[in-house]
C-alpha cells in the first residue's frame, strides 16, 4: 500500500492533501502507531538469520550490517549488503500475506518485467529479492516520465492477459477476489463500517455522504456489468501501479510491490496509475498525454474490441478501480487500527473519491 500522492506546499514542501503533515511526519506517526508487519525483536534476528544463509547457500555471503530501509505496519523491507551487491528481505504482513508466493509466480512467468525472488522462506510470508534499480518516479520525470509508461504499460497489460489461466491459483495465494459480486458486496461492508472505521475523524463521512454511497452501489453494478459483457476475463490487477512501484535500471523496468494487488477486471489497473501520473507530471486526467497512456495499456486488447469500446471500458476501469481502492484501505483500517489516519482523509477520502466520480 502506497500514500496518495502529495500536493506541494511552499518552496515544494510535500504536504498531504489536507495540508497539515508532511509525508516524513506520516510515516513516524505509523511506525509509533503499529509494530512493522507485526514483527517481534525475535522475528527481526530471525529474519537478520535467514537472510544471511539464504544468501550464503546462493554464494553470496552478507559483507555489511543489514539494515532496514522501509518499515511500515504492514511490511517491512531489510537491506542486505553481500558480495555479488545490495539484496532486500521483505517481511509481509497480514495483509500482504500473498505477496512473496505471487510476486515468486510473476518472476518465473515474466522474469524481465517482475522483481527476481531470490527465495522465499518456507513457512513466512518474507521474501529475499535482488536489487531492481531506482524508483521510475526518482529515475524521470514530466515528458520522459510519461514516455516510459507508454513503454511500460502495455507490457503490463500483456502480463494480465497472460497470466489469466493462473487465476485460480493466484487466488489460492490469499490474493483478494474482487470479481464483480466480491467488489460489491466488499463495497457495500466497506460504505456501512466506514463510521466504526473512521470513528471520531473530524473528516468522517456525514450521514447524507453515506446515503449518496449507498446510491452509488447501484451504478457501480451497472458499470461492472458492462464491463463484464466486453468479454475480458477478470484477471490479476496490481492495484498500486505507479512510479514508486516500478523500478528502473540500465532502461530494464520491472513492476513490484504487489502487496495490493487483487482479482478484478484487468481495467481497474488503470485507476491508481492514471491518477498518479497525472498528479505527477502536472497534466490533467483528461488530457492528451494521459490519455496516450490509456491508449498504451489498451493496445494489447485490441483483438478484443474497437478503439471505441475499449476506451469506455477504460473509463469505467478507471472509476471503478477507485472502489476497489475503498476495500483495500478498509482492510489496513482494520488490520492496523489508528495507522489510516494518518493518510490523508483516511478511508472517509478514499470513499470521498469514488462519490464524485459517480454521485
Amino acid at each position: 500500500m502506497s500514500p496518495p500522492s502529495p500536493s506541494r506546499g511552499r518552496r515544494g514542501t510535500e504536504r498531504s492533501d489536507c495540508g497539515r503533515k508532511t509525508f516524513a511526519a506520516r510515516d513516524r506517526e505509523r511506525k509509533r502507531l503499529a509494530p512493522p508487519a507485526g514483527l517481534t525483536r525475535r522475528d527481526i534476528a530471525e529474519a537478520h538469520d535467514w537472510a544471511r544463509e539464504a544468501c550464503r547457500s546462493r554464494g553470496i555471503p552478507v559483507i555489511a550490517p543489514i539494515d532496514s530501509v522501509h518499515v511500515q505496519p504492514w511490511s517491512t523491507v531489510l537491506r542486505v549488503p553481500t558480495s555479488g551487491g545490495l539484496v532486500y528481505v521483505k517481511c509481509c504482513g497480514p495483509t500482504q500475506a500473498h505477496e512473496p508466493r505471487l510476486t515468486a509466480l510473476l518472476h518465473r512467468e515474466f522474469p524481465g518485467l517482475v522483481t527476481e525472488v531470490l527465495a522465499l522462506h518456507p513457512t513466512r510470508p518474507w521474501m529475499l529479492v535482488a536489487e531492481g534499480g531506482k524508483k521510475l518516479g526518482e529515475a524521470y520525470s514530466g515528458a520522459e516520465l510519461l514516455r516510459k509508461w507508454r513503454e511500460i504499460l502495455p507490457r503490463c497489460a500483456v502480463l494480465q492477459r497472460d497470466i489469466t489461466p493462473r487465476t485460480d491459483e493466484i487466488i489460492a495465494f490469499g490474493t483478494p477476489d474482487r470479481r464483480a459480486a466480491r467488489l460489491l458486496a466488499g463495497f457495500a461492508d466497506v460504505v456501512a463500517g466506514e463510521p466504526a472505521v473512521s470513528g471520531q475523524r473530524p473528516d468522517r463521512l456525514t450521514a447524507d455522504e453515506r446515503r449518496a454511497l449507498t446510491s452509488v452501489q447501484s451504478r457501480v453494478a451497472e458499470g461492472l456489468n458492462a464491463l463484464a459483457a466486453l468479454g475480458i476475463d477478470d484477471t490479476l490487477n496490481h492495484d498500486d501501479l505507479h512510479q514508486n512501484n516500478v523500478l528502473v535500471r540500465d532502461g530494464r523496468m520491472v513492476m513490484f510491490d504487489w502487496g495490493d494487488a487483487c482479482v478484478s477486471h484487468p481495467f481497474l489497473t488503470l485507476a491508481v496509475t492514471l491518477r498518479f501520473a497525472s498528479q505527477q507530471t502536472g497534466r490533467a486526467q483528461d488530457s492528451a498525454e494521459i490519455a496516450a497512456l490509456r491508449d498504451a495499456y489498451l493496445e494489447p486488447w485490441s483483438d478484443r474490441a474497437s478503439r471505441r469500446e475499449l476506451r469506455d471500458a477504460a473509463e469505467l476501469g478507471r472509476r471503478i478501480g477507485e472502489v476497489s481502492r475503498t476495500l483495500t484501505f478498509d482492510a489496513v483500517a482494520r488490520a492496523y487500527p489508528g495507522v489510516i489516519d494518518t493518510y490523508p482523509g483516511g478511508l472517509a477520502g478514499s470513499l470521498r473519491r469514488v462519490l464524485a466520480l459517480f454521485g
